[in-house]
């Protein structure tokens, strides 16, 4: 039973088509990858050996020559073949599944109460397949990426989880390269590997149109790192709907900690123009934001009007309450489970879709007064 197909360079390889090779070592017809899901049945009738000699190949065995071993590894990856998670975890039993993630991010949800939440529901339908869930912390993608490396040749997951995707993600590219099976948390799902789409473009376009029908013209966005991809997605909805309405957003991108987005909003309220309203990425720096309106004598909602980007108990418990979008992380991590279990069942680019619900309106937003 296959266990792993080795990382495979087509560049250095070269990739025209696959041929049946004659009995007398030479090139036959071209034949077409399948349709379906390839198998190794597949890859051995195009390559014209057996699938004992395919299972050595893609196993990096000895007992096939070079020349063999190279045109098995040209047709798997003409063919898009990978190894089946579900197979390797029949053979060797349950093993687990692996979410890295990066210091210098926001983590895997968004505000930093839903961490548990989106983690605990990972794990709940994991465990439904008896598999593990192993997280480690790491400092910047390239880390991650040299931890993918190590973890798949040891063979110490089935599936990858990635969350707070990049805009230009080395972990992804490195994921394909590895022939990894993965589910991919956000970002923009254009790649082959399994995905949990959360629809955070249309949730921010109703707190702008929100923000519009109370008067505001002036909004600001303070986010996380302007790597990541949601931060775009976000902001692009938000000016979306404010330039053709005479508004104007202002931008403020910073490393995602309340720390951060304290000095932004001073910043905001002190320089010039302030606005009459500010979006937050998380309840943390929106509940920063409200310490800093206080001591600069704005008072909220009358003369600033803040929304959060994902609800927690620290927004419902605020002086005023602060008005949010929810988080839906223990939807999402919940969504992530099943799509890891899909990928397990042999659907390699499997997809959830997920839609936030509607702005929970509280007391932090108020019509613009100034």
């Amino acid at each position: 039973m296959i266990v792993v197909t080795p990382a495979y360079d087509s560049a250095r390889h070269g990739s025209s088509g696959t041929s049946v090779p004659t009995p007398a070592g030479g090139v036959g017809v071209p034949v077409a990858p399948p349709t379906r899901r390839p198998t190794i049945t597949d890859v051995a009738r195009a390559a014209g050996v057996s699938i004992a000699v395919v299972s050595y190949a893609l196993n990096g065995r000895p007992g096939v020559s070079a020349a063999t071993r190279e045109r098995v590894l040209r047709v798997a990856d003409e063919f898009g073949w990978r190894p089946s998670a579900a197979a390797r975890s029949m053979r060797t039993g349950p093993r687990a599944v692996g979410l890295v993630v990066d210091r210098g991010a926001s983590g895997p949800a968004a505000p930093a109460s839903g961490v548990l939440e989106f983690v605990t529901s990972l794990q709940e339908v994991l465990a439904t397949r008896n598999l593990a869930l192993v997280l480690q912390i790491v400092d910047g993608p390239q880390a991650a990426v040299a931890l993918y490396g190590e973890w798949w040749a040891e063979r110490r997951f089935d599936v990858m989880v990635v969350t707070d995707v990049l805009l230009e993600d080395p972990r992804i590219d490195a994921l394909r390269r590895l022939r990894a099976p993965a589910v991919v948390v956000g970002g923009d799902g254009e790649h082959d590997l399994g995905s949990v789409a959360l629809d955070e473009s249309e949730a921010f376009t109703r707190v702008a149109r929100y923000l519009l029908e109370l008067g505001h013209r002036r909004v600001a966005a303070v986010t996380g790192p302007a790597s990541l991809a949601r931060t775009r997605t976000r902001a692009a909805a938000l000016e979306r709907v404010l330039d053709p309405a005479g508004g104007t957003l202002i931008h403020e991108a910073t490393a995602g900690t309340a720390e951060e987005a304290a000095v932004a909003t001073r910043r905001l309220l002190t320089g010039g123009r302030a606005p009459t309203a500010i979006v937050f990425d998380t309840d943390q720096m929106a509940i920063a934001a409200l310490d800093v309106a206080r001591r600069t004598g704005l008072a909220v909602p009358w003369d600033l009007s803040i929304v959060a980007g994902s609800d927690s108990a620290l927004c419902r418990l605020a002086t005023p309450s602060i008005t949010t979008l929810p988080s839906g992380q223990r939807e999402l991590g919940t969504a992530t489970g099943e799509a890891v279990l899909a990928v397990l069942d042999g659907d390699v680019r499997a997809r959830r879709e997920l839609q936030l619900g509607g702005l929970a309106v509280r007391g932090s937003t108020g019509p613009r007064s100034r």
